[in-house]
């Protein structure tokens, strides 16, 4: 709309050539009445509400994820919650249920049996984002998930999700690891644990370490040479994706010596989640390893929405 003021001043400036001051005072009122009458609001609001449908995924998520556990699982490729280093591709919904489903049934009910639903709800991450493609790092390595201060995880190659334990073990691998964080941020563990391998931290340089390397030295493995926090929190989360048999094995790969400081380790954090939180972790694992064989063995339906 023309200002007052720019009106005003512009047509002082024609009032000397006309003829008598009444028709300026005419001429301005109708230019001003004029200009006015143009720009009347019109009351049909530009901004229509259209009804929006809710998909059946997104129901099912607002019962089984929001309502349980007031997390937000994000299926939809968000910029704001994106690592734009990365190149990716949004996660089809035919897979994202079938994550959704599985972590639903492999991870927070597995909490839920051993230490309560009330003991899930407060502590799980609050955002579980799923992206389609895998993470591709310059350096050539693949990120298949990744978890931000305990609040937010994210899962990567959905779209390439299969049933088979190996894939389920790297993705629950990745949320015990980062819920370990959160409880341990919650209740310190004994400081004893910091003083096992003690001057073997290696911190920046873990990523050059082989396997075999990291548990001959008392590490499960090279990432947990990193420091004692990412040891406590790979040592559990390895041993809860292990059947038993699995840690046996890798207690032989790392020798007498590596074996013995591995043991030591996990017998601290057994003793951690017993006093602190209540929950034996050999009890824990075997309810994480029934639910996985279940998963595998498909007697699980992961497409339904019911």
């Amino acid at each position: 709309m023309i200002s007052l003021r720019t009106i005003f001043y512009t047509t002082r400036q024609l009032l000397p050539s006309l003829t008598g001051g009444v028709w300026g005072w005419v001429f301005l009122s109708l230019l001003l009445f004029t200009s006015c009458a143009k720009e009347e609001l019109d009351s049909k609001s530009v901004f229509e509400d259209k009804p929006t449908t809710e998909k059946p995924f997104d129901t099912w998520l607002f019962e089984n994820y929001v309502m349980p556990y007031n997390i937000d699982l994000k299926y939809h490729l968000e910029d704001k919650e994106t690592d734009f280093q990365y190149t990716l591709v949004p996660a089809t919904t035919e897979n994202s249920v079938k994550v959704a489903h599985v972590v639903l049934y492999c991870w927070l009910q597995a909490y839920d049996e051993v230490a309560g639903a009330a003991f899930t709800r407060q502590y799980v991450p609050k955002v579980i984002q799923l992206v389609g493609s895998n993470a591709h790092n310059k350096k050539g390595t693949v990120v298949m998930g990744t978890a931000e201060n305990g609040m937010k995880v994210t899962l990567y190659a959905v779209n390439f999700f299969k049933t088979d334990r190996s894939t389920l073990n790297t993705y629950f691998q990745i949320m015990h690891h980062e819920f370990t964080h959160i409880l341990t941020q919650n209740k310190e563990y004994d400081t004893e644990f910091r003083t096992i391998s003690d001057g073997d931290y290696i911190t920046g340089d873990w990523s050059n370490k082989f396997e075999s390397e990291s548990l001959a030295a008392g590490f499960i493995t090279p990432y947990a040479m990193s420091e004692y926090n990412e040891d406590f929190a790979e040592t559990l989360s390895y041993y809860l994706i292990y059947t038993a048999t699995q840690w046996t094995s890798k207690l032989k790969l790392a020798g007498d010596e590596g074996a013995a400081i591995i043991e030591r380790k996990i017998e601290l954090i057994r003793k951690y989640m017993l006093t602190a939180w209540d929950i034996d972790i050999d009890e824990l694992r075997d309810v994480l390893q029934r639910r996985i064989n279940d998963v595998v063995a498909g007697k699980i339906d992961i497409t339904s929405l019911e």
